[in-house]
């Protein structure tokens, strides 16, 4: 057999994006590796080129076909090798070159190696479904090989009895057979190349007899279904495969032919899913209402197909409840199906999903940043009036929220933003009190104090507020220009830097202050009962000063 070298030739990189697009190859730790392959028949032959590091280096090979081969110390280049292979094929091959000095310094290329012809096999009606008429049925066959040593040889076997049709022409590429009978056949063409090298394809013939005895829902079905095949069809099928499965081939019981026609309707509308899915589906207990319902959830959202939806049901990763229930937040509130969907699969009902996302549309928030507020144990509920008293007085959520969790009651909260002006925050209310706060300002009003005396006032508050003395808080003044913005923002700068202990201390001399007891006895409780939890203290402190009439709790 004489040799004849294939136009083949690939230059591979380490890792194969395309076996039909080979790419140079890349330098690992200092070496470039660049390697080709060529194929003379079964004998394939290897060209390595490897540049940087010492000059010398460990070869080793992997032909794809199990073998492989080991070298050192290689340091003339090009360096080849040859190697047989078994027969024809495609072989992924692989070498890797070290530095002889440094096992560190190392780099690869690979790639494909096609061996022989490849062949592909069409007819001229398909899919290939024929009806015998007059007791026969005649189709044209086409061979094309691709690679290889021309020219060709073909051996064909139309009706699949294993023995080559004796009509055919070994030197054509196309051929024709008549079918005498009703059934399934495999029809295969061997092509081999001028050193002997072959490859195969085949195609499944179905031909239908009208005058056949099989059942005529059977024979319907075959012939809609395979009218699906290769997009929506997985296979071709007679008239007996779908009798067999009517018979129980499939399940083991019944399937009815009500089931498969149903299934073949749907496959007409929805073209994401084969006619064999469908079935399944429904097979799988899951009615068929459901599957349009997911049809037409992915056609209205837009964001999402059938097939995606259809895998994840199948799969009981989600139910198609979990679908409804996010399709519904999503259509509803403009909510993020995915993001609503995760949230139905971890159990939230219709009702939590509307009540989230209505919370997310009424205050602007989106769903992370709500679900943070929700995770530092505000409820939706607060999150709602928050936003509503944050639009009345043109305050920040973020504010009135930290209120909230800081225990203020919603009249302790909602009266200190209505007492705030420009020389005392709503903050700086809560904090020394609301009805501290007032009673502050109408003792300053009865005893009708100037502009010094307000000075005064505000500097006591301030200062019982930030645990400082009247004294410090005027030099603030004096600094800030008699601006008493400017001393607030100083004293809350403060404050937020003075770390924990500071606020804690200063909270335990506002609290002295307020109700009127020593700063040791908030400590006491601060650290016995409520252990560390002001909102505790303050609610004790506010019981003690009082005492419910007649002695009732």
């Amino acid at each position: 057999m004489r040799l004849r070298a294939l136009n083949i030739l690939a230059v591979m990189a380490v890792t194969l994006t395309s076996l039909a697009s080979p790419i140079a190859g890349h330098a690992q730790t200092g070496l470039t590796v660049e390697a080709t392959a060529t194929a003379a028949c079964e004998i394939g032959t290897f060209t390595l080129n490897v540049s940087g590091g010492s000059g010398t280096y460990d070869v080793a090979w992997a032909f794809g076909d199990g073998d492989t081969l080991a070298e050192s110390a290689v340091a003339v280049f090009p360096h080849s090798v040859d190697h047989a292979f078994p027969g024809s094929g495609q072989y992924l091959w692989t070498v890797t070159a070290t530095d002889t000095t440094s096992a560190e310094v190392g780099g690869s290329a690979g790639g494909a190696l096609l061996l022989g012809p490849s062949v592909t096999l069409t007819t001229d009606v398909f899919p290939p479904v024929l009806t015998l008429e007059g007791g026969q049925a005649t189709l044209n066959f086409t061979a094309t090989p691709t690679g290889g040593t021309p020219p060709y040889t073909y051996a064909w076997d139309l009706d699949g009895d294993g023995a080559i049709d004796p009509g055919s022409d070994p030197s054509s590429p196309t051929a024709s057979f008549t079918y005498g009978a009703a059934g399934k056949f495999q029809a295969t063409v061997t092509v081999t190349d001028d050193c002997g090298l072959s490859d195969s394809a085949t195609l499944v013939v179905v031909v239908f007899d009208p005058e056949a005895a099989c059942h005529p829902m059977a024979q319907r079905i075959a012939e809609a279904v395979d009218s699906l095949f290769p997009s929506q069809a997985e296979s071709l099928y007679s008239c007996e495969d779908i009798f067999g499965m009517f018979n129980g081939d499939l399940t083991g019981s019944q399937l009815g032919f009500g089931r498969m026609w149903h299934a073949y309707q749907l496959a007409t509308s929805i073209e994401e899913l084969t006619w064999e899915e469908i079935l399944a589906w429904q097979l799988g207990g899951t009615g068929w209402g459901l599957l349009a319902q997911l049809d037409r959830f992915a056609e209205v959202l837009d964001t999402v197909d059938t097939r995606q939806l259809y895998e994840m049901v199948m799969s009981g990763e989600v139910s198609v409840g979990d679908i409804r229930t996010a399709f519904q937040a999503a259509t509803r509130f403009g909510a993020d199906f995915e993001d609503a969907l995760t949230r139905a699969a971890a159990g939230a009902n219709p009702g939590d999903l509307s009540r989230f996302y209505r919370a997310a549309e009424e205050t602007g928030l989106d769903p992370a940043a709500l679900d943070a507020y929700l995770a530092a144990g505000a409820q939706l509920s607060d999150i709602n009036h928050s936003e509503q008293l944050a639009s009345r007085f043109g305050a920040e959520l973020e504010a009135i929220l930290s209120a909230r969790a800081a225990g203020h009651n919603w009249g302790e909260i909602n009266q200190a933003y209505r007492l705030a002006d420009d020389e005392t925050s709503a903050e700086d209310i809560l904090a020394i009190g609301p009805q501290v706060f007032s009673q502050q300002q109408r003792q300053q009003d009865d005893l009708g104090q100037g502009g010094a005396g307000q000075d005064t006032g505000m500097a006591e508050r301030l200062a019982e507020h930030y645990g400082l003395t009247v004294a410090e808080v005027e030099a603030m003044l004096e600094t800030c220009g008699g601006d008493w913005g400017c001393v607030r923002e100083q004293l809350r700068t403060q404050a937020s830097t003075g770390g924990v202990a500071a606020q804690d201390d200063a909270t335990a001399q506002r609290l002295a202050a307020q109700f009127g007891v020593g700063v040791e006895q908030v400590w006491s409780i601060f650290n016995g009962a409520c252990a560390g939890d002001w909102t505790c203290v303050r609610k004790t402190l506010q019981s003690n000063s009082h005492p419910h009439p007649h002695g009732k709790p």
